[in-house]
């Protein structure tokens, strides 16, 4: 009986552990932080600092509308994460959409800069109807832990024109083809809703929305665009977090306030995606 007990008992310890070994959570973030803008009701200087503990201990970040300086403000207040980062502009300035992550947790093995184009090698080019350069930060991670392979895609579509985020969303879907990695995470502000056209043929390709597909979500509902304005928290779902490859358990659209407004005018997306070690 005794040994039974004890065999019983190593069963559930090895259990225990062999599935805390082979799952491992990694949590992933998107947010437009609003460029720096002199007439917003809540300027960059205001908020940088609340910006940058948002996405402090996320694992992997994108963010859009990211000017220079700006870029320079998280950087300095996040010394433990590491970053990629090229502007839109032929001198490799203007906005980004900067890809982080946390250092100690992954290596970089490569990064690179598309524009949403029909040349999009070409910098600075400007894709069919949009109406300036759009951009994708591109890397791939190798997290240490899991020995799992992940490329993350983040972009910010042409909020005017429709022909151009059909086109995108067939770039955008050619470039997140797995290949030799093991997970996919497509990030940004799309400006697109969730049964548009594009959307839906992005979702058609493998990947999906963290938003439908969570197990568990902290709102029944919630929108990503809305303005400074608390009171515009019904608008529409714009900000994406797109996932291949793993299992995604949570996701939220966090609401941080500062003097009574929003910190940006869209809320960070965030979600939590489960591993398998290998």
């Amino acid at each position: 009986m005794h040994l039974r007990i004890v065999i019983c008992a190593f069963a559930l310890l090895f259990s225990v552990n062999f599935s805390a070994q082979t799952s491992l959570e990694l949590s992933v973030s998107t947010f437009n932080i609003r460029y720096d803008n002199p007439n917003d009701p809540l300027i960059w200087d205001e908020r940088k600092d609340e910006v940058s503990k948002v996405i402090a201990f996320f694992d992997i970040v994108g963010l859009q509308e990211v000017l220079p300086n700006q870029l320079a403000d998280i950087v300095s207040s996040l010394p433990w994460m590491s970053h990629y980062s090229v502007g839109r502009d032929y001198d490799g300035k203007g906005e980004a959409c900067p890809i982080f992550w946390q250092t100690k947790h992954f290596e970089l093995l490569q990064s690179e800069t598309r524009w949403l184009s029909e040349s999009w090698s070409e910098t600075a080019s400007i894709g069919w109807d949009a109406d300036m350069p759009r951009i994708a930060s591109i890397v791939t991670l190798y997290h240490i832990e899991s020995r799992q392979i992940i490329r993350v895609i983040n972009s910010h579509w042409s909020h005017i024109g429709e022909e151009a985020r059909s086109a995108t969303a067939a770039l955008i879907r050619s470039w997140a083809m797995k290949g030799e990695a093991d997970v996919v995470v497509v990030l940004g502000d799309f400006n697109a809703e969730v049964e548009s056209d594009e959307i839906n043929y992005l979702l058609s390709s493998g990947l999906v929305d963290s938003y439908s597909a969570a197990k568990t979500r902290c709102r029944k509902k919630f929108g990503t665009f809305t303005g400074f304005d608390p009171s515009g928290y019904a608008g529409p779902r714009i900000d994406y977090i797109f996932v291949d490859g793993a299992e995604i358990t949570w996701t939220c659209a966090d609401e941080f306030l500062k003097h009574g407004l929003y910190i940006s005018d869209h809320l960070p997306v965030h979600a939590f995606i489960s591993l398998k070690s290998q």
